[in-house]
């Protein structure tokens, strides 16, 4: 079973024929980032009417026995997931109300600060807020993931300590492997995994390296991470952004806070290795694990094994 921890994609029956062709199962994708309360329902609504559209090739799963039928269904799983905490408000309830629509991944933070927490671009880290720890508490409770992808060390840091269940990186790489404020220092992808935590190795150019970076070079920094944290943590979240139009980047990294003044100022997308351009290619992936010396079973793990194991820990029964 290949399960990706994390796709951000405009969602089409064409995106979901692209992603099935590199065998992936399950996916967890993003419907929700910078929107609130109502935006995030419209969201939630627009993926289940293409889910209802396109019942014979996708589904939405809320628990491990559901992505197991899915799977023998021969359907892709997608577990919904949120890569921000705004559309919660300040209300620990919501927690459980998002939960019963079918979220089952939470993000403290997203590329600002919230009143939750700091993001990993923040000047300044303060932590987990009063209100951060209240909602942990609530998603913990809710049986939602909680993930520390695009937060801030600190505020990370603090969400693993206060979490009492195992919380996930689900798209991120150790900073000692491509030096950016998104990818995370050793100390806090340690204690994640002593938390029975996942850290899901990201593909996205920016936070890898660059295009140019080798899939010997990939696969070896995580075999390396496995060797330090243990092969039962790491997994990979390839952060996929199939289906968008050339000018949505802008909005997705930064929503209204600070948009492009012009045309020309806006993001492109960068360019992806050629071992690895999408969900397509999980089997180049695939082949570069056995190389770095992954037996097959902890390949397996690292493709899948490990996020079925989590969600089973996490998401309710």
């Amino acid at each position: 079973m290949i399960i990706d921890g994390l796709q951000i994609n405009d969602w089409s029956r064409e995106v979901i024929a692209e992603v099935r062709s590199g065998g992936v199962d399950v996916v967890h994708a993003t419907v929700g980032v910078w929107e609130d309360l109502a935006g995030a329902m419209t969201r939630i609504g627009a993926f289940r009417h293409l889910c209802r559209h396109n019942a014979d090739v996708i589904r939405i799963v809320r628990t491990v026995d559901e992505i197991h039928l899915a799977v023998a269904d021969d359907v892709l799983a997608v577990v919904l997931g949120f890569q921000n905490s705004s559309m919660l408000g300040d209300d620990p309830e919501m927690a459980g109300i998002f939960a019963d629509v079918g979220i089952r991944v939470v993000q403290v933070t997203y590329n600002i600060a919230n009143h939750l927490g700091s993001s990993c671009w923040e000047p300044r880290d303060g932590g987990l807020t009063r209100a951060g720890y209240r909602m942990v508490a609530a998603l913990n409770d809710a049986g939602v993931l909680v993930d520390i992808s695009h937060v801030g060390n600190a505020t990370g840091r603090d969400t693993v300590d206060a979490s009492a269940q195992p919380i996930a990186i689900t798209h991120g790489n150790p900073a000692a492997f491509c030096d950016s404020p998104r990818n995370k220092p050793d100390d806090l992808v340690a204690a994640v995994a002593a938390r029975g935590g996942v850290i899901g190795c990201t593909l996205y150019p920016l936070f890898m390296g660059g295009a140019d970076v080798t899939r010997t070079e990939y696969c070896s920094m995580v075999a390396s991470l496995a060797e330090s944290v243990g092969v039962e943590h790491v997994a990979i979240g390839s952060d996929a952004v199939l289906g968008w139009n050339p000018d949505s980047l802008g909005w997705m990294r930064n929503g209204r806070w600070d948009r492009a003044t012009a045309p020309s100022q806006a993001p492109s997308f960068p360019p992806w290795p050629t071992w690895f351009d999408g969900p397509k290619d999980f089997g180049s992936l695939s082949d570069g694990l056995d190389e770095a010396g992954f037996t097959p079973d902890e390949r397996d793990l690292v493709l899948g094994g490990n996020w079925l194991r989590l969600f089973g820990e996490v998401f309710p029964s």
